[in-house]
């Protein structure tokens, strides 16, 4: 596995890596939602955009800057990326499984 903080951080973000055990622990979370990304797909989750290029690497970019490389994951390795400002909690953990990327992740809940 290999991450740029630095990259993450310049959009707003923060990570680590997620064991398998801990992986385990977010897919029991309520309301999840389960998607994957074929290489050269992307997720638009309006803050930043999340796109596999391919053999593990992960993408990110903020509306239309250009893509930066953030996170080059092996066969079955997790990241968990989260947003680092306090007022919102929100997080999507990244999965490689094959040539996709699975991801976890919540919609945000919206206040009324």
């Amino acid at each position: 596995m290999e991450f740029y903080l630095d990259v993450l951080r310049s959009l707003g973000l923060d990570g680590e890596p997620l064991t398998g055990e801990r992986y385990e622990a977010f897919s029991k979370l309520s309301g999840l939602i389960v998607e994957e990304l074929v290489p050269g797909q992307y997720m638009d989750f309006v803050m930043v955009k999340i796109r596999n290029e391919g053999k593990g690497v992960i993408s990110f970019a903020k509306t239309w800057h250009a893509f930066m490389e953030g996170i080059k994951l092996e066969e079955g390795e997790h990241f968990l990326i989260y947003c680092t400002c306090p007022m919102v909690d929100r997080f999507v953990v990244l999965s490689r499984v094959g040539e996709n990327i699975r991801l976890l992740y919540r919609r945000p809940s919206r206040a009324t």
